[in-house]
């Protein structure tokens, strides 16, 4: 898939930059936890990453619940001192206002 447009990488990057506004899946809270990793860190991660020009890659979600078929967005940005995998989607929890969701944060394989 292609890159990330420019204003879908700054909506990005707002989002991690306030983590309140930021919910991890249950797989990657597990995965985020294995590693001794709080969201906040993987939000910092992401800000870094975008403030460095690296990529952005959008790609379409195929197995979260609720979300597939929406788009998601990748990166992989170095956290634990090894390169993570980091998938996000834009989502809005019953109730509530936009979020950004951390579907996927392990480390790239």
């Amino acid at each position: 898939m292609a890159n990330a447009d420019l204003p879908t990488t700054q909506r990005i990057r707002a989002f991690a930059a306030d983590p309140a506004k930021v919910m991890p899946s249950r797989q990657a809270l597990s995965d985020m936890m294995a590693w001794g990793l709080k969201k906040e860190d993987v939000c910092d991660a992401i800000v870094e990453w975008i403030d460095a020009g690296e990529r952005v890659k959008e790609v379409v979600l195929h197995t979260y619940p609720g979300l597939q078929g929406q788009p998601a967005f990748e990166m992989k940005p170095r956290l634990c001192n090894r390169l993570f995998y980091i998938k996000v989607a834009f989502f809005t929890p019953p109730g509530s206002t936009e979020a950004m969701l951390v579907v996927s944060s392990h480390p790239d394989h």
